[in-house]
């Protein structure tokens, strides 16, 4: 079917893209010049310029014109950074990733949420149900910041895996991850500070950003090497960086895990250019080696790292346990925690503290990670089959999260549109970027009961996609 002149236009502009005649951060003609130059209205050249963005290829910049999108992932020059405020355009999809996530006529591929089988619900039916026979008082109980005790003393156990050596009073107990994010941002930056984060970045930190009144710049982060290093560190030569919001391990939502070399290089810049390192390890415990990678704060000599990581990853989602590791933040931290929340559930962190402590954990973490890598493996095999030529996926080596690029003429919030009309939900990549450059990318959590109609809704979308294509 001949496709309509805007959109010829657009995919001729874009073949110029990725043939270098324009380069990432290079003006564009004007929509007038274009206009002229093609011999069509001002309104068809508009109508391909608004395509382009939607692709991603291109940004408009007020009263400046129309710029080739910096691509993050696929470019082949630095791109020129500078600090971005959140506008809040995010939100509405991630209200509605929450509504859709608890719909359970819907194949969930978007919200990073495991599975019921994924997570030890029996053991801690058990823990719970021992707790209110023998201790029902626990629930009347308040367990006030930095939290229990003795889940704290199992954490610090738990932390020798990641090499840190670590006291009970070194943690402090939150509820979940983001919160801990949050607690450490409020603690190493005022409003207008400006943050460095990964791009794609995890969205619960663009929220975060965006609530504390701060600004980011995103530095491009790999799905083979995790962030650049060389443009975070173009960026701390410019800009006056608090902190920078990193994931080592198993980077939602690319998977990617940095090397040694890199976290002995990323200390050290923090270091050299005073700003924190805020870690968050969330999908640390689920790496598909034998042993766990070493986390940044157990190499972290000079007090420049802050830890956060949680269990709604490995153990349940809706407990909301977390922690944070606040080094010289922590006081701070931990009086923002009890400003914010008081305390958090007495049963909750007792029952998890057991659990740890009977030794269940590491066996219910090797079974779980067998199961992601062979769903891994089924799942890149279907997306390779049934999607579109030019559709490549990450290759993460722990966690249960898939970063998927589609042909650059795919739109991935009219596949997310379609996907849910056909009962699937997925996540664009327009949630985990302040700005639009991820307009032909989605997340794919792969912690699903995988099964024939598992099978066939990872299909339909590739069916979707060709549609696009057609």
């Amino acid at each position: 079917m001949d496709c309509p002149l805007y959109e010829k236009i657009a995919n001729q502009i874009e073949q110029q893209v990725h043939e270098g005649i324009f380069l990432p951060g290079a003006k564009i003609p004007s929509v007038r010049k274009s206009s002229k130059q093609m011999d069509v209205s001002v309104a068809t050249v508009l109508q391909a310029y608004s395509l382009l963005e939607d692709r991603g290829v291109i940004k408009a910049r007020p009263q400046k014109g129309y710029f080739v999108q910096e691509t993050q992932l696929q470019q082949n020059e630095p791109a020129k950074i500078e600090p971005t405020q959140n506008d809040g355009s995010i939100h509405a999809l991630l209200r509605r990733l929450l509504h859709v996530s608890q719909d359970e006529s819907i194949i969930q591929f978007g919200a990073a949420i495991p599975k019921s089988p994924f997570l030890p619900i029996r053991q801690l039916q058990r823990s719970v149900g021992r707790l209110m026979r023998l201790e029902p008082e626990i629930c009347a109980a308040y367990e006030f910041t930095p939290g229990s005790l003795s889940l704290r003393r199992q954490i610090a156990i738990r932390m020798l895996d990641s090499g840190c050596q670590l006291q009970p009073d070194d943690i402090t107990i939150t509820l979940g991850c983001q919160n801990a994010l949050m607690l450490s941002l409020q603690a190493v930056a005022k409003p207008g500070d400006t943050i460095a984060i990964e791009s794609p970045a995890y969205h619960g930190v663009l929220q975060i950003i965006e609530v504390l009144n701060l600004k980011a710049i995103e530095i491009p982060c790999s799905a083979q090497h995790g962030i650049d290093l060389n443009l975070l560190e173009e960026a701390a030569k410019e800009w006056q960086i608090k902190a920078c919001v990193v994931t080592p391990n198993n980077q939602n939502p690319i998977g990617a895990t940095l090397n040694t070399q890199a976290r002995k290089r990323l200390i050290q810049q923090s270091i050299q250019y005073n700003f924190t390192l805020i870690e968050d390890d969330v999908y640390g415990e689920l790496s598909y080696k034998d042993k766990r990678e070493r986390s940044l704060k157990a190499d972290d000599k000079h007090n420049t790292v802050i830890y956060c990581s949680s269990f709604s990853k490995s153990i349940a989602p809706g407990f909301r346990i977390g922690w944070v590791v606040g080094g010289r933040f922590q006081a701070q931290i931990e009086h923002y925690a009890y400003v914010q929340s008081l305390a958090v559930p007495t049963l909750t962190q007792t029952a998890i503290a057991n659990f740890l402590e009977n030794g269940a954990y590491d066996r219910h973490l090797r079974k779980t990670r067998q199961s992601y890598q062979d769903n891994l493996i089924r799942c890149q095999a279907l997306i390779q089959e049934h999607f579109p030529k030019g559709t490549h996926t990450s290759t993460p080596q722990g966690g249960f999260l898939l970063w998927v690029t589609l042909p650059s003429t795919i739109n991935a919030m009219t596949l997310y549109t379609q996907a849910l009309d056909n009962k699937i939900g997925l996540l664009p990549g327009l949630a985990f970027s302040l700005t639009a450059q991820f307009s032909h990318h989605f997340r794919l959590n792969y912690a699903l009961n995988w099964d024939n109609q598992t099978d066939a809704a990872l299909k339909k979308l590739g069916q979707l996609c060709q549609q696009q294509l057609d």
